[in-house]
């Protein structure tokens, strides 16, 4: 990897930092910027030299260094994860347009993921915003195939919808909103790549907890997780898993 790749890895780590924030004060409407980070057992302030992404943790041993509470896991493995998603976004598309907005919009899904995941919901706060910046950039980077864009978020849209309307409970309108700004995201025919991964990954994770007995058959998991995992794989390899998935298909 060249010295580029390796710098916006790290910028994707600061982000990280920036998008656990996020994940903790936007569910509780609480402002993004003030107060200062705290630790929320303690309330003391948390000095700048342990906000080192992924490094501070490690170094405190995950715990705080005042109180010595526990930090969430997650604060660790969100920065590793925008890191890793921002290498891999540079690695695909390179210094161009297309790297800063999808790195945005890898930013947005991994918010609204795990905001779902502990929270349960998909917020209107996140996905109408997330949707009109769709909106905005389709055009911009894929005149050409403007319908096919559009036609891919009404597609999801109606998936799901129906799925909702038919298995009450089973699919939330938050995941339906969703999907309309990974449809646009993705365009057509990735969008159908997307809902397939979505549903075998949610069904062998769903698997795996039941067999585990972490969960029963009446509990249901947040969807959105995967939704926006397929999103992170479709939007970087869909073109190349689609073209496998035509070469295996014609023999």
């Amino acid at each position: 990897m060249t010295i580029l790749t390796w710098m916006y890895g790290v910028l994707g780590l600061v982000i990280g930092s920036f998008l656990n924030v996020c994940i903790d004060r936007i569910p509780l409407d609480q402002s993004i910027s003030n107060p200062p980070s705290r630790c929320p057992h303690c309330e003391k302030r948390i000095a700048s030299y342990d906000l080192i992404p992924v490094i501070s943790y490690l170094v405190l041993g995950g715990r705080c260094r005042n109180c010595k509470e526990k930090i969430p896991f997650r604060v660790f493995f969100v920065e590793l994860l925008t890191g890793l998603v921002f290498t891999l976004v540079w690695s695909r598309f390179g210094q161009s347009w297309q790297t800063l907005v999808v790195s945005i919009y890898c930013s947005l899904l991994i918010v609204i993921a795990f905001i779902d995941l502990e929270h349960r919901k998909v917020l209107n706060l996140l996905v109408f915003p997330a949707i009109w910046i769709a909106l905005i950039m389709v055009p911009v980077l894929h005149f050409e195939n403007f319908w096919s864009y559009l036609a891919a978020g009404v597609a999801g849209f109606a998936v799901l919808f129906l799925i909702s309307v038919i298995r009450p409970g089973a699919m939330g309108m938050g995941d339906v909103k969703l999907i309309v700004f990974l449809g646009l995201i993705t365009g057509f025919p990735d969008i159908i790549l997307l809902l397939f991964l979505a549903f075998v990954l949610g069904g062998l994770i769903a698997g795996f907890l039941l067999l585990l007995k972490k969960i029963n058959r009446k509990d249901s998991i947040a969807f959105g997780p995967f939704l926006a995992l397929a999103g992170f794989i479709v939007l970087l390899y869909g073109d190349q898993i689609l073209a496998w998935w035509t070469r295996m298909a014609s023999g």
